[in-house]
């Protein structure tokens, strides 16, 4: 019990999953993640300039080697050093820990940026493929460009496309200008996706 009330007493420490998952994208080795959050658990008792001769034991190794560490930190621009005034008009040291946070966002950002890519590459392959199978050829120059501009020009989201070739698969009908005439009928219905398509069909039942 005196174990558990001295763990709960000595506080936690928040640290972001995104440094823990990706901090070696920063070029970060794992003694430097660990010094960098040796100066995060300082920083968040409001000691942002602590003696590393404390980290040093806590991680047990020199301090000379921890300032090497934190020189290599610096050197990386994942840390920033920075001197401010004080009141008394003496100058303060402080390691600014942000820098390593910017790139992560940066880098979370790309990665969002890259898979929506990728999806959407994806998904335009999905279109061709499906009115290809449709007309049961490949498609000429003229109707590749017919399907690109659907994607590229009129915006039509792939889904509600791949529902429009299906809708003419059903009616016998394997044209393009007749899907292009579906899709035209959706939208000035409102019909984005499949859910429009869906509270649409609801409410016109065929008959």
């Amino acid at each position: 019990m005196k174990e558990l009330t001295a763990f709960l007493q000595g506080g936690q420490l928040s640290v972001s999953r995104l440094l823990l998952q990706h901090y070696q994208a920063l070029k970060m080795s794992s003694e430097e993640l660990v010094v960098y959050l040796q100066l995060s658990d300082f920083a968040s008792q409001n000691d942002d300039f602590p003696d590393l001769a404390v980290i040093g034991d806590r991680m047990g190794i020199a301090p000379k080697q921890i300032y090497n560490l934190i020189h290599q930190l610096l050197q990386k621009k994942l840390i920033t050093l920075k001197s401010t005034v004080n009141d008394t008009g003496q100058a303060e040291d402080h390691y600014d820990l942000t820098p390593a946070l910017t790139k992560l966002s940066i880098l979370a950002v790309q990665d969002t940026q890259l898979n929506q890519q990728s999806m959407d590459s994806h998904q335009r392959s999905t279109v061709f493929n499906l009115v290809e199978q449709a007309l049961g050829r490949p498609l000429s120059p003229l109707e590749s460009e017919i399907v690109a501009n659907w994607l590229d020009l009129d915006h039509y989201q792939p889904e509600l496309i791949q529902l429009a070739v299906r809708e003419a698969i059903l009616n016998q009908v394997y044209s393009l200008k007749y899907v292009d005439k579906i899709l035209l009928n959706w939208q000035k219905q409102d019909i984005t996706d499949k859910t429009s398509l869906q509270a649409y069909q609801k409410n016109h039942p065929r008959r």
